[in-house]
C-alpha cells in the first residue's frame, strides 16, 4: 500500500508546495516589477538555487538515492553511516561554495549576467552575497528528501518548502504594510529567502531522524559505499541537474536582452515547473525508489512503460491549458487576481508568450526523467550526464541564435511588431546585439528576446528525449538489471501508445481556445476558472473515450473518493441524530 501511495503522497506535497510557491513569485513579481529590480532578484537567485538543485536534490536523485534505498533493506547500520558521510560531504562542498560566492560575487555576477550594468548590476552583487548565506542550509534540505524518499516518506519531503515560501511571503506582507520602496524591497527579501532555508532545514530533521534514528554524522568519504555514491556524483550533477544548468546559462543570455527579459522567464518558469514538479517529480521520485529495488529488468520496462503514458497524458493537458489560456492566467496570477494590477498588459503577453514557448518541451521533459530513473537504477549516471550535455549544447545554440532576431520585435498595445525589420542575411541588422543604452532603457516597451531562449529549450528537450529513448531501448550491451529491447512492451514506450495519449490535449486546446475567446470581456480570472473547468472536463472525458488507462484508473478513483465522503456526511448525520434530545420526550419531561 505505501509502495502505491508513493507518487500520491509526493504529488499531494509538490503540490502544496508548488502553489505556496506560485503564491509567493507572484507577489514577487508584483512586487518588484518587470524591470531593474525585477531583473536584479531573479540573477541573484540563480546562484544559490543553482547550487542547491546541482548539488542537493539533482545529484542524491541519481547517486545517493538507489545506494541508500537498496542498503536500508540489507544493513541498517551501513545505510544509516553512509547517510551520514554524505551529510557532511554535501556541507563541506557547499559551505566552500557559499564562502567562494560571497567573496568573489562581483566577478559571479558579471560571470551570469554578462550584459548588467550600472544600478541592476550593483544591486545583483549585494543580493547575491545575502541569498548565498542559506546555500549550505538548502543542500541539507536535499539531503533530507533523499533520506526520507528512500524511507517511502515522499510528503513531508516535498511538502517542506512551504515554509521557505511563507517566510517570504510574510517578509513581502511587511515591506508593503510598512511601505518599504525601491532596491530595499528586494534586500529584505533576500534576507527572507536564507531564514526560510534555515526554517525548512528544521522542519525536515525531525522526520529523518524518526525515518532512521541509526544516522550518525562521519568523514569516512572513501569507506566503500560512500566513495561508490561520491564516484557518480559528478555524473549525477550533469544529468539530473541539467534544468538548472539550462536555466543558469539562459539567465547569462538574457542578460544580453533588454530590461525584464531576465524577470519575465523567471515568472513564466513558475508556471512551467509547477506541472513538471507537480506531475513529473512526484512519480519520478517514487519510481527512483521502487526501481532500486527490483532486479526483474522487464519488470522496470513494464512499469516505465505505464508512467510514460500516464505522465504524458497529465502534462500535454495542462500544456493545451497554458497554450488556450495563458494570457488570462498569467494576468490573473501576477496581477494577484486583480487586487494590484502592478504589472502592465504588454509584459503580462511578454510572460504569456515565454510561457508557451518553455510548454513545448514540458511533455518530453518529464518523460526524460522517467528514462533517468532506468539508468540510475541500473547506477548509471554517466549516460544520462553525457546526454544531458549535447541538450544543452543544443538548447544553447537554438536559443542563442533565436534571441538577437525576436529581440528586436516588440509588444505594443497587445500586439507584435517588428517582424518586417529582420532580414536573415544580415548580420548587423539582426544577428547583433542591440545597443545597451536602448536594453537598460526601462520604458522602451517589452521585446520577445526571452521568447527565443525558451524556444531552445523546448528543442533541446526533444533531443535529449530522443536519446534516451535510445538509450535505455537499445543499449548494448545492457548493464545488470538494465532492460534490453526485448523487454519493452510492443509500442508502448514510444509510439502509437503515447500518441494516443496526446490526441485529448489536442481536442482540449482547440475547445479551450474558443471558449477564452469568446470570453475575451470577462475579467481573466472568471475567464481562466470556466476556460480550466471545461478543458479539464473534457480532457477527462476524451481519456475515457479513447479507453485509456490512466483515465479510468482517475475516474475510478474519483468515484471511490465521492462515496466516502457521503458516507463520512450521513454518518455524520445520524450520529448528530442520536446525539441531539428528542423534541417530544423533552416535553413529557418538562410537563411531568
Amino acid at each position: 500500500m505505501r509502495r502505491q501511495q508513493g507518487a500520491a503522497a509526493a504529488a499531494a506535497g509538490i503540490g502544496v508546495s508548488r502553489l505556496s510557491g506560485l503564491a509567493r513569485t507572484a507577489l514577487v513579481t508584483n512586487v518588484l516589477g518587470i524591470g531593474t529590480i525585477g531583473d536584479a532578484f531573479a540573477a541573484a537567485m540563480r546562484i544559490p538555487n543553482f547550487l542547491q538543485n546541482l548539488l542537493g536534490e539533482g545529484a542524491l536523485s541519481g547517486a545517493f538515492v538507489p545506494a541508500y534505498s537498496s542498503l536500508t533493506e540489507r544493513d541498517e547500520r551501513a545505510a544509516g553511516r553512509l547517510a551520514g558521510a554524505i551529510a557532511t560531504f554535501l556541507v563541506a562542498i557547499t559551505a566552500a561554495a557559499a564562502l567562494i560566492s560571497i567573496f568573489a560575487a562581483r566577478p559571479l555576477v558579471r560571470l551570469i549576467a554578462w550584459g548588467f550594468v550600472g544600478e541592476r548590476f550593483e544591486l545583483t552583487v549585494t543580493l547575491v552575497r545575502i541569498t548565498v548565506c542559506g546555500t549550505a542550509l538548502a543542500v541539507l534540505s536535499a539531503w533530507c528528501l533523499g533520506v526520507l524518499n528512500s524511507h517511502r516518506r515522499f510528503f513531508l519531503s516535498y511538502v517542506a518548502p512551504v515554509v521557505w515560501n511563507a517566510t517570504q511571503i510574510a517578509v513581502l506582507v511587511g515591506v508593503l504594510a510598512w511601505g518599504v520602496a525601491g532596491a530595499d524591497r528586494a534586500t529584505a527579501l533576500a534576507w527572507g529567502v536564507t531564514a526560510g532555508a534555515a526554517a525548512q532545514v528544521l522542519v525536515q530533521l525531525r522526520g529523518v531522524w524518526r525515518a532512521d534514528p541509526r544516522i550518525s554524522l562521519n568523514f569516512g568519504w572513501r569507506e566503500p559505499h560512500a566513495a561508490g555514491v561520491i564516484k557518480r556524483f559528478g555524473p549525477a550533477v550533469a544529468g539530473r541537474g541539467v534544468l538548472q544548468i539550462s536555466a543558469f546559462l539562459d539567465l547569462a543570455l538574457a542578460s544580453l536582452l533588454s530590461v525584464g527579459a531576465a524577470a519575465a522567464m523567471a515568472a513564466a518558469q513558475t508556471l512551467y515547473l509547477l506541472p513538471l514538479s507537480l506531475i513529473g517529480t512526484s512519480i519520478a521520485a517514487a519510481e527512483l525508489t521502487e526501481l532500486s529495488r527490483i532486479r526483474e529488468p522487464a519488470t522496470i520496462a513494464e512499469r516505465t512503460s505505464a508512467r510514460l503514458c500516464a505522465t504524458a497524458f497529465g502534462v500535454s493537458g495542462v500544456v493545451a491549458i497554458y497554450f488556450a489560456a495563458g494570457g488570462p492566467l498569467t494576468d490573473s496570477v501576477f496581477n494577484l487576481a486583480g487586487l494590484r494590477t502592478a504589472i502592465a498588459d504588454d509584459d503580462i503577453t511578454l510572460i504569456a508568450l515565454v510561457l508557451g514557448a518553455y510548454s513545448l518541451g514540458l511533455v518530453p521533459l518529464v518523460a526524460s526523467r522517467l528514462c533517468q530513473n532506468v539508468l540510475f537504477a541500473a547506477r548509471d549516471t554517466r549516460t544520462a550526464a553525457t546526454i544531458a550535455a549535447i541538450r544543452l549544447a543544443v538548447s544553447l545554440a537554438v536559443g542563442a541564435a533565436l534571441m538577437l532576431p525576436l529581440d528586436r520585435v516588440l509588444v505594443v498595445e497587445g500586439a507584435l511588431t517588428g517582424f518586417g525589420d529582420i532580414d536573415l542575411f544580415s548580420l548587423e541588422s539582426t544577428w547583433s546585439l542591440l545597443d545597451s543604452g536602448i536594453r537598460s532603457d526601462a520604458a522602451l516597451p517589452a521585446r520577445l528576446g526571452a521568447v527565443g531562449l525558451a524556444l531552445g529549450a523546448a528543442v533541446g528537450a526533444w533531443v535529449e528525449l530522443g536519446l534516451l529513448r535510445r538509450a535505455v531501448m537499445q543499449r548494448r550491451p545492457a548493464r545488470a538489471g538494465m532492460p534490453t529491447a526485448a523487454d519493452w512492451p510492443a509500442g508502448r514506450l514510444f509510439g502509437g501508445a503515447i500518441a494516443r495519449h496526446l490526441v485529448p490535449a489536442a481536442v482540449t486546446f482547440v475547445v479551450g481556445l474558443g471558449v477564452t475567446l469568446v470570453l475575451a470581456p470577462v475579467p481573466s480570472v472568471l475567464r481562466v476558472a470556466v476556460a480550466g473547468v471545461t478543458m479539464a472536463g473534457l480532457h477527462l472525458g476524451c481519456g475515457l473515450a479513447l479507453r485509456l488507462p490512466v483515465a479510468r484508473a482517475l475516474t475510478s478513483q474519483l468515484s471511490r473518493v465521492a462515496p466516502k465522503r457521503a458516507q463520512r456526511s450521513h454518518d455524520t448525520t445520524h450520529a448528530d441524530a442520536r446525539t441531539e434530545p428528542d423534541e417530544s420526550s423533552t416535553d413529557d419531561n418538562e410537563g411531568s
